[in-house]
Formats: C-alpha cells, structure tokens, sequence
C-alpha cells in the first residue's frame, strides 16, 4: 500500500474514474448504446414470461445482470464526479441524463417483474427449482413478495412518470431549503455566516457556552421555516399514504419490512428491545454529567467530548485500518489496501466535494469506490473502517454472485460496516497508548452506538406518529410534528437530560423523513447485529472469522434471518438483541473506566 498523505487532509488523496469511463463523451455513447440493447431486450422478451422454460430464463437473467452491470458501471462514474464537481456543467449535464435514462430504462424493463410475479405460484416454484437459475434462485423468490402491491404495466409506468413533480420535487425543495439556510454566528473569531451542519459541528466542542449558543442559533434560523418543511412533509405523508392504499399495503412500514426482506414481528421486536432499554443510555447520560461536572446534561452537552483525540493523517489511519483488518483476516485487509493502490478513493476536502462518505458498489467487473473527507482527526479512521467495510462486503459477495443477487436491502447492507467499524474500535483501544486519546475514543464509541442504536428508533417512532396523524385525517402543521418529536425523544432521554422548548423543531432538518420513510431503523437493526457478532466473534475466534467470510460472499443471495442464522444469530429470538446489547453494556463500561 503506498500514499502521498503525510500532509494535512488527505491532499492529493483522489479517486481514477478511468477505471468506470474514459470522459463524458464515452459515458453519452455507452449510454445510447445500453439503452438501444435495453429496448432490444424488451422487444425479444415482453410477453413470454408466462411460458418462458428454464434455459431461456436463465438466459434471460444474464442478459438482465449484464444491462445492470453496464448501467450501474456508467451511472456511478456521472455520480462520483459529482460527488467532487458538484457545479461543473458538463457534470450536471452528464447526471441529468443519467437520471432521466435510469427512469426511461426502468420503464422499458419493468414488464420483466409485472410479468414474472404474474406467473402461476407453482409454475413459478418450479422454475426457481430449476438448475439452470441457481444462482438467481432467491433473487427471482423475492421478487415476488411485492406482487400483491404491483400494478398494471400502464400504472406503474404512470407512477415512474409522476415521480419528479409528484414526490421528487418536494424532495427538492427540502433540499433547496436546508441547503441555503444561512444565519450569522459568532464561534470565537467574529461573526460569520453559518449554515444548518455547521452549526451542528459545534456541538463536540469543548467550551459549553459555545455548544449551547450554537443550538439557540440553529433553532432561531429554523422557526421561520417549520410551516414550509411541514407542509412539504404533510403533503408527502398523504401522498405515500394515498399510493399505499392503490397498493394494498397494511400500513405504512410494509414497504420498508419488504425492501430489507424483515417480517415486522422481527423489526417490532428490536424496537421494543431498544425501548426497554433506554434506561441504559440514561444511566450512561447521568454518568457523563458527573464526569463533566454537572448536576444534568442539557441537549448542548450529549456530545460534549471527553478526552481528546490526536491528529491522524490519512496514512497513519489506512495503516490503523489495515491492521485492525488483518487481526481479523488478511483477506479484508487486502480490501482496504487495494482502495488506495488502485486509486479507488478519494479522500481529502476540498471546494466542490460533497460532504461525508459513502461506499459506491460498482458491478462485478469494476471494485468498488470510496468517497471520504479526512479531516486528521481519530473519528475519520473509524469513518474508514465503516466505509471499507461496506467495500469488503461489494468485493467478496460480487465475486461470488451474480450482478441480480450481489446487493441486499439496507439492513443487512449496513452490518458489515458496523461491524468493520467494531472491530477497528477494538483494535484502536488495544493499541492506542495515549490516555486522552484512548478516552475520547472510549467514549465516543459509547455515543456513536447511541445515536445509530436508540436515535433511529425513536425517529421511527416519531414516523410511527406522524403517519398515525395523517392517516386518521390530522393535518401534519408545525406544532404537531413538533410535538410528536418531543415525546419520541422523552420517551427516550427521559430525566436524565434536559431538553429545551426549541428542540421541538429538531425534527425539520432531518433529510430522511422527506426522502425515505422508515429509512432510519434499519440502521439500529444493523449495528446490533453487529454487536451481537462481535461479542460471538470475541469467543470463537477464527471459527467465526471463516464463517464471516463466507457471510460476506453470500451478498443478497438470502433473506437476512437465513444468513444471519448460518452465523448462529436467530433474529426471530429476543434474544439476538439481548446479546447486543451485552456488547453495548461492555462498552459502557469499557467507557467509564477510561473516563
């Protein structure tokens, strides 16, 4: 592995596209070309289905993960340069039509899964029984878990082409909002324009006067704009609630429970093992204000640092990264390395780049990309780990499935991240010999496992009682979503910290709640499975690591509950959950004797 990082925030740390498409000019070409193949496709197999045999089925699959494969591999090289060029022309010209040809080639291919969830059940089984399409077996089952809420061609056609003014366009408009937000504030050097995540970054700032302030003047910039975001939110609520009844759906959260192939009573069962433990974090809430000197934590407070971390540049940390994988296995290690050796990562801030991180999958052909802004602090080699663990989880499962089969839903998607991130965790503790370092990491391990774990839940729970609202006739105003939010987050903090009246428009900044409903649980199911894996991984070492492995590889070739299982965790039991949050308990503690 070799970096030219031993400078401040990953400078020069950028991705090659080269490995996707050569330019703009070739991506316009290539996409003519799959377009021309999709309508091709179409043409030689819309209406068949019904009678199609196993041989041309499977044929029919190739050819379906080949156009995948091309599309995805096209569309995620305009997506990453915008990722780094948000406002280049020949970029933003280049996503529209990748936008537009994604909706166009949904439409054309559509028939292929209205088609196939029409076919008879046993006809249909005995196809999936069939040698020939194996590799697609589960894939082609779980299609068919959304035919009874699949309409006609025609419909779905007219749904996909309402989408941008109908829904779309709201998602805009939140985003134009948020986005522009600005208000002045003064950090300690003079008053400076500040917008929503800025002034949210104060918060794990040492000085509490600061923090405080900075929540005062985030919640002042709000106010006047809670109508329109509730609004905006009210209307799209109705909307989805309108489509759910075309649909047949029986609430709200079906659709969610479907795309992450979970049953409800397993995903009503982690929430409620997440509410009873909310005495957990309280305890932990009540602690920290001891540490910190006070009588009770404020809202200002709950990411007050503890500790400080040191500075980290990005070689250093891959280094920390790479080793951390290979106390695991050398096969994962070899994953974090080849991001940079292949220059399939992009790393340091700069004008023009998207914020955050993510992990792009690519296809089969092409190993996935990484998008990181590393800013030298010790957070960032844990922002790392997760993302590299999502590209360990891309690499193995594409080289061992097909393009149709590799990916799965976003709550088993985001285990082996968090997983990745644990095991980092464990390793930076183990080997971190600088005591405030080895505090702040402690701690902040703690609290990033509250937000991921108890946060989500309750922005479930205040969805739960948005929807709950809207469907019984309530119109969603300001006031109420503002109160539903209070008591979601009551339910949780409970007397162990203070919440101000102006928390009660914590809810109007959130993206997720605009652009997918239910989005955010899936996030607490994934990390406490991932606690509950580490703790098994902590007893049976490499019997577990090879077993890991081969989890890894499995992709979306299963439902979660039957992976999960192959790794001895029974989802379905409440005690899957117990065992995280046994892992959590061991970190409280591990946070509080370092503290």
């Amino acid at each position: 592995m070799t970096t030219n990082s031993a400078l401040p925030n990953a400078e020069g740390v950028h991705w090659d596209l080269s490995r996707l498409v050569t330019d703009a000019d070739e991506a316009r070409r290539e996409v003519d070309e799959v377009v021309k193949r999709c309508h091709a496709f179409a043409d030689r197999y819309r209406g068949t289905i019904a009678t199609i045999d196993a041989p041309t089925l499977a044929a029919l699959l190739e050819e379906l993960g080949d156009l995948d494969r091309d599309l995805s591999r096209i569309g995620s090289y305009a997506h990453l340069r915008e990722s780094v060029d948000a406002t280049g022309a020949e970029t933003r010209d280049l996503v529209a039509l990748m936008d537009r040809t994604f909706v166009d080639v949904g439409n054309t291919l559509r028939f292929v899964e209205l088609e196939w969830v029409a076919v008879d059940e046993a006809r249909a089984e005995e196809l999936i029984a069939s040698p020939e399409v194996a590799a697609d077996r589960h894939h082609l089952r779980s299609i068919r878990r959304f035919a009874p809420h699949m309409l006609s061609e025609p419909e779905e056609r007219m749904l996909a082409e309402r989408a941008p003014a109908a829904t779309s366009a709201w998602h805009t408009l939140f985003g134009q909002l948020t986005s522009t937000l600005e208000t002045e504030f003064d950090a300690g050097s003079g008053p400076e324009p500040h917008g929503i995540d800025r002034l949210l970054s104060y918060v794990r700032e040492p000085e509490r006067d600061l923090r405080q302030r900075a929540l005062t003047a985030l919640y002042d910039m709000l106010r006047p704009h809670a109508p329109t975001v509730a609004h905006t939110y009210d209307t799209l609520v109705a909307d989805r609630l309108a489509m759910d009844t075309l649909r047949s759906y029986s609430g709200p959260m079906e659709r969610a429970h479907l795309s992450n192939e979970l049953t409800a009573p397993i995903v009503d069962g982690m929430m409620d093992a997440v509410d009873r433990h909310y005495p957990l974090a309280q305890r932990w809430f009540r602690a920290k204000a001891e540490i910190l000197g006070l009588e009770r934590l404020t809202l200002a407070d709950q990411y007050a640092p503890i500790g400080d971390g040191r500075t980290v540049y990005f070689d250093e940390a891959m280094s920390l990264v790479v080793s951390a994988f290979s106390s695991f296995s050398p096969e994962i290690a070899e994953v974090a390395t080849s991001f940079v050796d292949e220059e399939r990562v992009d790393a340091e801030p700069r004008n023009g780049k998207r914020g955050g991180a993510f992990c792009s999958p690519i296809s089969d052909r092409v190993r996935p990309f990484v998008l990181l802004n590393h800013t030298d602090r010790m957070a960032d080699v844990l922002t790392i780990a997760h993302e590299f663990g999502h590209g360990m989880h891309f690499q193995f499962s594409f080289a061992h499935q097909t393009p149709l089969s590799a990916t799965s839903g976003i709550a088993l998607a985001e285990v082996p991240s968090t997983f990745a991130e644990q095991i980092t965790y464990d390793h930076l503790l183990a080997s971190e010999t600088d005591p405030a370092t080895r505090r702040a990491l402690a701690c902040e391990r703690v609290e990033a496992a509250f937000a991921t774990i108890f946060r989500q839940v309750v922005l479930a729970r205040y969805e739960q009682t948005a929807y709950a609202h809207r469907a019984a006739g309530t119109a969603l105003t300001a006031d109420r979503l503002g109160d539903a939010w209070f008591a979601a987050n009551e339910a949780y903090y409970g007397d162990a910290m203070e919440l101000p009246e102006d928390y009660r428009l914590g809810w109007s900044y959130i993206p997720h709640f605009i652009h997918t409903r239910f989005y955010t649980y899936s996030y607490a199911f994934a990390l406490l499975v991932s606690l509950a894996l580490v703790g098994r991984y902590r007893r049976d070492g490499d019997a577990f690591a090879t077993a890991y492995l081969d989890f890894l590889r499995s992709g979306g070739s299963a439902p979660p509950a039957e992976l999960l299982a192959r790794l001895g965790l029974d989802i379905t039991a409440p005690a899957a959950w117990d065992e995280g949050f046994a892992e959590l308990e061991r970190m409280i503690a591990e946070a509080q004797a370092a503290a």
